[in-house]
């Protein structure tokens, strides 16, 4: 049926209409045409619609009445929506005496049709419209009274047209006002009857219940509006009458009131080959009018009409997908009358309805612009319709005994129909016409080419598409044909590659199926159970755990005894492979650890933890061996396993065992199972593997396990040396404590992130063997700690140094087991102490300060600070200031120590460097000791608690750690408070409260336990070039300088004599400047404003020698009264010239004591009066 389109008809007196002047107007107006943008806006309908082009047929009056009006309705565009008439007349007196009265003969026959539009058109010369406007005119033009004559209405029907022979057709301001006012007209009259069309509909859905109402009738007239619409180009709003008509439908089908119609389907020849959305291969209007329209046409024609204009619109998609879902329903519902068909009309209808809906939709598709969603989309839809062909054919195959009865074949079967595989019974002596159909009954090899065409093409629009899976089943169709031909090696290679393609999108269904089917013609073949074997039979068992429907997937009667005997063919396959086998995430079985707390054993190094292995499969799997990995900080390992013989169904609680398992929070990493050469492996780290679907890569949190510390376990500390010396080999201290293993032998290695080399041959202890990079121990007993020695590397620029701790032993109970024990361990590397030396020369002698602060916030208990000489023949007197009263000194971060040493030397020259030794120990460290000690002391009295003395020292040292208070009162009295620790029912608990009583009243007099540290620092003697001691002096008779009468009273102002002295001393010179027997030197005397003036030479030089005097005068004046210093002096080397290897001048190394600092002088107020006896010259 083809859309009726718009039509306007015109007149005009037939002398114009023969003239060449109209036929060119007539090609002009249809150069014009379509009409285009028009915009419609209908009462009935809150949005404007806008027709972005118009077709429209431009016809006569006259041969518009020739034409047969049918009765039935159709469209409202079957009248013309709009009559035009066509005025040619520039002369008001020819339009008074003839043209009006054509025109209103003419006026009067359009206006009393209904829903039609008029228009008269006046076409006039450009010339004449210049020639009235020459001059000025007083009577009206001829449009001016046509529009007077006949615009009775406020709408003006009227318009005129510019034109002459030569004018340009493609002008557009020519045609405006006469295309704007067609438009208006069309869709004036186009909404008009549109209105009374839909009050007519409605009238008559309105009595729907009333007798008489007939659905086909109504189905006729209200298709008109959709007709109309589509006319228009309006196709959604035909679209939606045409789904309004549906939805009706649907509800009289659920009325079962289908007495309009004929039977559910009479078919008739070739209904089951033509193509499907063909709406003129059946007279269908005239059936429905007839009301013997079957409704299997009845809803044929009502799709194709839907998917018409659905193609107009450019919706393949949908098209495609309604056609699927009337194919599958529609399908469904022939099923239940399917012994009144001809036979196999229903497989035959829905393969040639499928494969004609793809090449209409691939017609329609043809100059689309569609994105790569949508195209993809379109792929698959049409894939969907091939699917659905070659479903037909697995119907027709097994019915006709080209295919087996079972799946994937018999999966095409509808869930309502039979599966007997046989061809069911017709009372139709009909057959069907579909040529393809016809020659796959009689020919196998036809049938097969056919249902191979149909795959391929369905494979080839899936993976178009990106429908990996669906391709990849369709190609487990191919390969089950493949054996089902007897193609085995084919199928084979099929079904075993197909799996890898769906696991990682979790199709777990196609999954099995493949697999399924590949074990079974593996065994078909009789191929050996060889490494390909194992994993095709691996993949399976993964599968089946994953599938839920799993009587979809094997036609065995028992699944349990089938799984059965493939698991215990697995292991008869493992203990027989040439080589080991591994298999990862395996989901058959699963290893958890319900309990993240492991728990010590009692009489042997490790752990024990406790795990879950889930068995998802029916039957008992052999297995070997379970085993966990973990993983801590720093990448520490440990591995916990137990040997089993079987995993039961469902969960196993299992204990592992761990030789060597260092304290610490660890996290499960790994867990694998073992059977004979056959090791499944699971990761259980948070960051899932990037092969992983978006929803399996979300964090999870790793399961955490704890491993208590066993105080009785093998245990390695480390410690600084008890003395250090610096400027000799860094050495640390290994601490090896066996525990309760009598330990045979054992391989120590130390390293170093921070690149700190330690060289183990150079360790040393008795009766131990060294390596390159380990040393070893032998035969050392249990409970016995072994301290040995090893030198490394220099770690002066690290404060702390790392170091990891390797442990190879083995023990005397258990001599087969080699236990590894790998710890962490933090050792200081910096000295604890940080000193500060100063140094103040005084001739011969030599003062030196050391200040010895904490580096740390631990507190340092000193014992003696010693300053000595290398030899005893140095010449060297070393004289230490009177110790304090108490014999121990404590050294805080807030709170320093000084140390004053005084050095006496003979001769100044040739002496070695000194030696500071100081004697320590950390605060920590001692009260450690005290603890101890008190503990050894308590349990020697009780055997029974020998076992806890580890336990009650951690006690009172975490408690001690968690509160302060107690130092201070310790360090002043030797108290241990310990706070914070809950009393304790039991001998524990006891022992603990005699412990706290003990060191809180520790023995009077007595120095605490514990070892004492020793450092020995070098220490060189300081050299000076001169040593001068200045000395400013006053005198008491400046005529007489070597009095020593005591010192008049000094007045402010008054003069006061000062002899300057300056002794130097060339006795911690250097060595090689020693034959250096005079030096230049200059002085300054310190200019103290407020205080003194000098007079005199208060700067010069002079000549210094070694142990002579420089003496000079100067005379000081005091500026106010009271206890005033005297001016400093200073005294420096002058440059000596020529000296060194470059020649230049070299400053002697000089330091300046004042020998008068500590002096102050009384200067008194000046007052009171003085006579002067003045001789004036007489006798």
């Amino acid at each position: 049926m083809t859309a009726q389109r718009v039509t306007i008809t015109y007149s005009a007196p037939p002398a114009f209409l023969a003239t060449d002047h109209w036929k060119q107007v007539y090609a002009a107006l249809l150069s014009q045409l379509p009409l285009r943008n028009l915009h419609w806006k209908s009462a009935t309908r809150p949005n404007i619609r806008t027709i972005q082009e118009l077709d429209v047929n431009l016809v006569s009056a006259e041969a518009k009445q020739t034409e047969h009006t049918s009765q039935i309705p159709q469209t409202v565009l079957e009248k013309p929506l709009l009559s035009a008439y066509i005025v040619v007349c520039d002369d008001t007196e020819t339009y008074r005496n003839t043209v009006k009265k054509q025109i209103k003969e003419w006026h009067s026959t359009v206006t009393q049709r209904k829903n039609m539009e008029w228009l008269i058109i006046h076409i006039v010369r450009p010339d004449a419209i210049a020639t009235s406007g020459r001059m000025f005119q007083m009577k009206a033009s001829v449009l001016d009274k046509i529009k007077a004559d006949f615009n009775v209405e406020k709408r003006d029907r009227c318009v005129e047209l510019v034109w002459a022979y030569d004018s340009d057709y493609e002008n557009p301001t020519a045609w405006a006002d006469l295309i704007g006012k067609l438009k208006d007209g069309i869709l004036c009259a186009f909404d008009a009857a549109v209105a009374q069309r839909e009050e007519e509909v409605k009238r008559s859905e309105g009595q729907r219940q009333m007798p008489g109402w007939n659905f086909c009738t109504f189905f006729i007239l209200k298709e008109s509006l959709a007709n109309s619409y589509e006319g228009m180009n309006l196709y959604e709003d035909a679209l939606d009458t045409y789904n309004e008509l549906e939805i009706l439908f649907f509800q009289v089908l659920r009325e079962k009131n289908l007495s309009w119609f004929g039977t559910l389907i009479n078919p008739a020849p070739k209904d089951d080959s033509l193509p499907l959305l063909s709406h003129s291969k059946k007279p269908y209007r005239d059936l429905i009018l007839a009301n013997t329209i079957s409704v299997f046409d009845f809803r044929t024609y009502l799709l194709a009409r839907q998917c018409s204009i659905l193609g107009y619109l450019g919706h393949v998609v949908e098209i495609a997908r309604k056609a699927v879902a009337f194919l599958s329903a529609f399908g469904r519902r022939l099923r239940d009358i399917e012994e009144i068909l001809p036979t196999h009309f229903i497989e035959s209808w829905t393969y040639s309805s499928a494969l004609s809906v793809v090449e209409q939709c691939d017609a329609w598709a043809t100059g689309l612009e569609m994105n790569k969603a949508t195209i993809a989309s379109f792929n698959a839809v049409k894939g969907e319709l091939v699917e659905l062909a070659r479903h037909q054919l697995d119907i027709i195959g097994i019915s006709v005994g080209h295919l087996p009865n079972r799946p994937p074949f018999s999966m095409a079967f509808p869930s309502n129909s039979r599966r007997d595989g046989g061809t069911p019974a017709t009372s139709s002596t009909q057959r069907i016409s579909k040529s393809e159909i016809l020659m796959a009954l009689e020919d196998k090899n036809a049938f097969y080419k056919v249902y191979i065409g149909i795959t391929n093409r369905a494979i080839e629009l899936y993976a178009t598409a990106g429908r990996r899976k669906f391709a990849l089943k369709m190609h487990g169709d191919l390969a089950a044909l493949d054996v089902h031909r007897g193609r085995l090696s084919e199928a084979l290679q099929t079904f075993t590659s197909l799996p890898a393609h769906y696991a990682p999108h979790g199709w777990t269904s196609l999954e099995s199926y493949m697999l399924f089917q590949a074990l079974g013609i593996h065994t078909a073949a009789e191929k050996p159970r060889d490494r390909e074997w194992i994993f095709i039979l691996l993949d399976f068992l993964k599968a089946y755990v994953q599938d839920l429907g799993k009587e979809l997937l094997m036609n065995t009667e028992d699944h349990i005894e089938y799984v059965t005997s493939l698991v215990q063919a697995l292991h008869e396959a493992t203990q027989e492979a040439e080589s080991d086998l591994s298999h990862h995430d395996h989901p058959a079985i699963s290893v958890s650890v319900p309990n993240g707390q492991a728990r010590t054993a009692d009489n042997r190094d490790g752990a024990l933890l406790e795990v879950q292995v889930t068995n998802a499969l029916p039957c008992d799997v052999p297995a070997d061996e379970v085993i966990i990995n973990l993983t801590g900080r720093d990448g520490a390992k440990l591995t916990f396993l137990e040997n089993v013989k079987s995993l039961k169904p469902g969960k196993n609680a299992i204990t592992l065992f761990c030789h060597s398992a260092t304290p610490g929070i660890y996290s499960l990493h790994s867990s694998q199972v073992r059977m004979s050469r056959l090791s499944l492996h699971w990761l259980h780290s948070s960051t899932p593997p990037p092969s992983s679907s978006s929803a399996s890569r979300s964090k999870k949190p790793p399961t955490l396990v704890s491993i208590p510390r066993d105080i009785r376990a093998l245990d390695v500390r480390l410690r600084q040396p008890r003395r250090m010396e610096l400027g000799t080999p860094a050495r640390i201290v290994v601490a090896f404590n066996t525990g309760r293993n009598h330990v045979t032998r054992a391989s120590v290695k130390l390293s170093a992130p921070s690149g700190v080399e330690f060289r183990h041959n150079e360790a040393t202890l008795i009766d131990s063997e060294a390596g390159e990079d380990t040393f070893v121990l032998s035969d050392v007993e249990a409970d016995k700690t072994v301290y040995v020695s090893v030198p490394h590397s220099d770690a002066s620029a690290f404060h702390a140094m790392r170091v990891n701790i390797t442990v190879e032993y083995t023990t005397l109970v258990e001599p087969d087991v080699n236990r590894s024990l790998t710890l962490v361990r933090v050792v200081l590397t910096s000295l604890p102490l940080a000193i500060n030396v100063e140094d103040f020369f005084r001739g011969t002698r030599l003062f030196t300060r050391f200040t010895l602060s904490s580096t740390s916030h631990q507190h340092i208990r000193l014992k003696s600070t010693e300053l000595r000489a290398t030899r005893d023949d140095d010449g060297l007197k070393i004289a230490k200031a009177m110790p304090r009263s108490r014999t121990v000194t404590t050294i805080t971060p807030e709170q320093p120590g000084k140390f004053l040493f005084q050095l006496d030397s003979a001769r100044g020259q040739d002496r070695e460097p000194l030696k500071l030794h100081i004697i320590y120990r950390v605060l920590r460290e001692e009260v450690e000791s005290v603890i101890e000690s008190a503990v050894d002391s308590s349990l020697s009295e009780s055997v029974s608690l020998q076992q806890y003395r580890a336990e009650l020292i951690d006690t009172l040292v975490q408690a001690l750690e968690k509160d302060a208070s107690w130092v201070n009162r310790y360090e002043a009295t030797g108290e241990l408070i310990v706070p914070g620790i809950p009393v304790q029912d039991g001998e524990v608990g006891e022992a603990l409260a005699h412990l706290i009583e003990t060191l809180a009243n520790p023995s009077s007099n007595q120095e605490p336990s514990g070892e004492w540290r020793e450092i020995i620092i070098p220490v060189d003697v300081p050299q000076m070039h001169i040593v001068a001691a200045a000395r400013l002096r006053v005198l008491s008779n400046p005529f007489n300088p070597d009095a020593v009468e005591s010192l008049p009273p000094l007045f402010a102002g008054q003069p006061i004599s000062a002899l300057l002295t300056i002794k130097a001393s060339f006795h911690w010179a250097p060595a090689e400047d020693v034959e250096k027997r005079s030096y230049r030197m200059r002085y300054d005397i310190e200019e103290r404003t407020k205080d003194w003036l000098v007079s005199g030479q208060k700067t010069g030089e002079f000549i210094a020698e070694d142990d002579r005097t420089f003496t000079t005068s100067v005379t000081l004046i005091a500026l106010h009264h009271g206890h005033l210093i005297l001016p400093k002096v200073s005294v420096a080397a002058l440059p000596i010239p020529g000296e060194g290897r470059m020649k230049a001048p070299l400053i002697p190394s000089c330091e300046t004591y004042q020998a008068h600092g500590a002096e102050a002088i009384l200067v008194l107020p000046r007052g009171g009066r003085s006579t002067f006896v003045v001789n004036m010259g007489g006798e």
